[in-house]
């Protein structure tokens, strides 16, 4: 599924639209004109689904939200579609920091430079999104989709997700062969301990399939 980024740059507006006073008095107002803007942009991107599905994805990543304010794009996406599904997905640390390092950030902005980070800026990453699904576990109409429980039984998984979106005759789906991680002992152990705080905090929730 491609990443439209359109609500990424729908939000920085809403940002700006939230710092200065005499905009924000009207917000209401131009957070309609700024939903009608991304519906128009979806339509002519043939990004809607069906005439009432509409899927976008969005990584919660350092080159979409340097400032990394992924909760508040949560918050922003809400007031636009308050009705909207969200599923959180949330995949173990070690896989995860592994397939980020590997790959070169920045290519898809126009002031194209690639951009790589420190093996403790994908921890504290991943960290952040980490508390980011615990926090947001019972909000209405959001799913938390543990990677390790989709992989391991993807029919059930699938069919709760379906059940979540209300879709019916959905394709379940189909485990790809990943990449095995190959980080060193000394690596591995110090990703571990960035992340431990927020691997027993998911785990006090009941989120442990990752």
């Amino acid at each position: 599924m491609a990443k439209s980024r359109i609500l990424v740059s729908v939000h920085r507006f809403m940002e700006e639209v939230q710092r200065f006073r005499n905009l924000e008095k009207d917000s209401q107002l131009i957070f309609g004109m700024a939903r009608g803007l991304v519906y128009d942009y979806y339509s002519s991107s043939r990004i809607l689904m069906t005439k009432s599905l509409l899927v976008d994805k969005e990584p919660l990543e350092p080159i979409a939200f340097p400032s990394k304010g992924y909760e508040q794009f949560i918050v922003n996406t809400r007031l636009l579609f308050p009705e909207a599904k969200i599923l959180l997905a949330i995949r173990d640390p070690l896989s995860t920091i592994w397939s980020m390092q590997a790959r070169t950030w920045g290519e898809s902005l126009t002031s194209a430079g690639a951009r790589r980070f420190t093996l403790e800026e994908y921890a504290e990453n991943w960290s952040s999104c980490a508390e980011l699904v615990a926090r947001h576990q019972f909000e209405p109409n959001t799913y938390i989709v543990q990677f390790g429980r989709l992989v391991n039984d993807p029919m059930n998984e699938s069919k709760r997700i379906f059940e979540f979106l209300h879709i019916r005759n959905g394709i379940p789906f189909q485990p790809r062969p990943t990449h095995s991680v190959g980080f060193t002992k000394e690596d591995q152990a110090n990703i571990l301990r960035i992340v431990k705080p927020q691997l027993e905090l998911l785990a006090s929730k009941g989120i442990s399939e990752l």
